[in-house]
C-alpha cells in the first residue's frame, strides 16, 4: 500500500530498562530534528538500573508541536510488558511493531495494523544481542518513512569513540531491520511527512535547557546533590561551567549545597542549586536564611511523585505549597514555573535577573516529565538575552549593607571592598 503522507506521526517505544529502549528514541529523535521536522518527547523508565518497564515517545511533524501527544500512532513493542501496558491504547488505525519470535504473542486488535520483526533472533544470529535496538530501528524507519540518512548519521555520531567495530556493528544491524521491514507488506496508511528543510534548532532536554538558561545568565557558582530527576541539571553545568571560569561542587547533601550557594552569593557570585521534592524540604531553614540575609539564589526544583522517596522517576506537580510557604516565619520568596523546553531556558534568565535584582531567593519549578522530555528549539544567541546584575556600593561614604534607600534595594558589597566590610545574618535587621 502506498502510504498517505502523515505531518503529525506519534512513535512509542516500549520495552525492558536496558535493552536501549531510550536510546531508540533519543536516535530518533535527533535524525527527525537534523532533517528538518519538529519533535517533541516524552520518556519513563524504572528507578532500577537495569529491567522493568521503559517507555521513549516521539513526536514528529512538519508543524511547530506544542505536546508530546497523549497517544499513539504507531507502538514498537521489545517484550510482553510494552505491549501489555499499551495494549487498551491499540485502536482501530494504529500500528504495532513487536519482536517475533519473542516472549509474547500479542492478540492483534481488528482494525490495528501489525509488522512481526525478529529483533532478538536477528540480533543474536548477528552475534551482536545488543543491537536488538538497532534492528527494530532500521525496521520502522522504511515503515514510516524517518529519514534515514540522518539516522545514519547520528548512530555514527554516536558510537564514534567506542571504535569502528562498534559503529559497523550497529549499522549492519540497522540495515538488516531495514531488509526485514522491506520484506513485509506495509499495510497501514501512514508515512511520515517530508521536512520542510533544515532549520538551525538545538535538541535539549527541560534539565539541559535550565542549565543552558543559568549559563547565559552569568552563573558563577553550582553546588547539588544528585536526585533524580534533577540530577542532569547538573551533569550539563559540570561540563559547561568550568570553560567560563566558573565552579561546581557536588555536596554531601542538600542543606550543604544550598548553604554552599549562599556562600558563594555573599561572595558576590551568582549561584544555584538543583534538587527535587525531598531536597527541597531539606532546604526550607536555609532559604529563609538567604531571604533574611537579602543574599541573591536560584534553587530549581525539578518535582517528582512524592511524598518522601516516593516516585523517584515519575513526575508530580506537588511543590507549590513548599516552594511559596515553606520554612518558617514569613520568609519571603519568587516562585516561577516553567511550561515549555524554550521556557526552561528564558525563565532560568529571568530567575536570576529576579534574584540579583530583588536579593532574595528565586524558585524555579519543573517537573520529572519536562526534565526528560527533549524539544528542538531554536538555537539560543546569549547576546538576545536581558543579564541583569546586583546593585553594588559604589565606596561613596560610610557603607550600610542594609540601608534603606529610594528604590528599596540596598546595595552589596563584595568581601573585600575596601570600607565594605559587613555581616550577612539571620537575625533582624535594620
Amino acid at each position: 500500500m502506498q502510504g498517505i503522507t502523515k505531518n503529525d506521526l506519534i512513535i512509542r517505544i516500549g520495552g525492558e530498562g536496558g535493552e536501549g529502549v531510550i536510546s531508540v528514541g533519543d536516535f530518533i529523535t535527533q535524525a527527525c530534528a537534523h532533517a528538518g521536522l519538529d519533535v517533541y518527547t516524552f520518556k519513563t523508565f524504572p528507578a532500577e538500573i537495569k529491567g522493568g518497564y521503559a517507555m521513549y515517545q516521539v513526536r514528529a511533524s512538519t508543524e511547530r508541536l506544542y505536546n508530546q501527544g497523549d497517544t499513539f500512532d504507531v507502538l514498537c513493542a521489545f517484550n510482553g510488558e510494552a505491549y501489555n501496558m499499551n495494549r487498551a491504547s491499540l485502536k482501530p488505525g494504529t500500528a504495532i511493531v513487536y519482536d517475533s519470535p519473542g516472549d509474547f504473542d500479542p492478540e492483534i486488535p481488528p482494525g490495528v495494523y501489525a509488522y512481526p520483526i525478529p529483533m532478538s533472533h536477528t540480533a543474536k544470529e548477528m552475534h551482536n544481542p545488543r543491537a536488538k535496538n538497532m534492528v527494530a530501528m532500521g525496521a520502522m524507519s522504511v515503515l514510516f518513512n524517518i529519514p534515514v540518512e540522518s539516522l545514519r548519521e547520528v548512530i555514527t555520531a554516536k558510537f564514534a569513540r567506542k571504535g569502528e567495530d562498534v559503529v559497523k556493528g550497529n549499522l549492519d544491524a540497522f540495515e538488516r531491520g531495514r531488509e526485514l521491514a522491506k520484506a513485509l507488506d506495509k499495510t497501514d496508511p501512514w508515512t511520515l511527512g517530508t521536512p520542510k528543510g533544515k532549520q538551525d534548532v538545538i535538541v535539549m532536554s527541560g534539565n539541559n535547557a535550565i542549565g543552558l538558561g543559568a549559563l547565559i545568565a552569568g552563573l558563577d557558582f553550582f553546588s547539588a546533590y544528585p536526585i533524580t530527576p534533577a540530577t542532569e541539571v547538573a551533569i550539563y553545568v559540570a561540563k559547561h561551567l568550568p570553560k567560563r571560569g566558573g565552579t561546581l561542587i557536588q555536596a554531601e547533601d542538600e542543606i550543604a549545597s544550598i548553604s554552599q550557594v549562599l556562600g558563594a552569593s555573599y561572595a558576590g557570585k551568582k549561584a544555584m542549586t538543583s534538587t527535587s521534592g525531598p531536597g527541597l524540604s531539606l532546604m526550607s531553614e536555609m532559604l529563609g536564611m538567604a531571604f533574611m540575609s537579602e543574599l541573591p539564589c536560584v534553587v530549581v526544583d525539578v518535582q517528582r511523585g512524592g511524598p518522601s522517596t516516593g516516585l523517584p522517576t515519575k513526575h508530580e506537580q506537588s511543590d507549590l505549597f513548599l516552594a511559596i510557604h515553606g520554612g518558617h516565619g514569613d520568609s519571603g520568596r519568587i516562585v516561577l514555573s516553567v511550561e515549555s523546553i524554550q521556557d526552561c531556558i528564558n525563565l532560568t534568565v529571568v530567575a536570576f535577573n529576579l534574584a540579583e535584582k530583588y536579593q532574595c531567593p528565586v524558585l524555579l519549578l519543573s517537573d520529572g516529565s519536562l526534565a526528560f522530555s527533549t524539544q528542538n528549539v531554536p538555537y539560543p544567541n546569549p547576546d538576545d538575552y536581558h543579564v541583569v546584575d546586583r546593585k553594588r556600593w559604589d565606596g561613596k561614604g560610610e557603607y550600610h549593607r542594609y540601608a534603606l534607600t529610594e528604590d528599596g534595594i540596598s546595595p552589596m558589597a563584595d568581601p573585600g571592598t575596601p570600607g565594605g566590610a559587613h555581616i550577612a545574618t539571620g537575625l533582624e535587621h535594620n
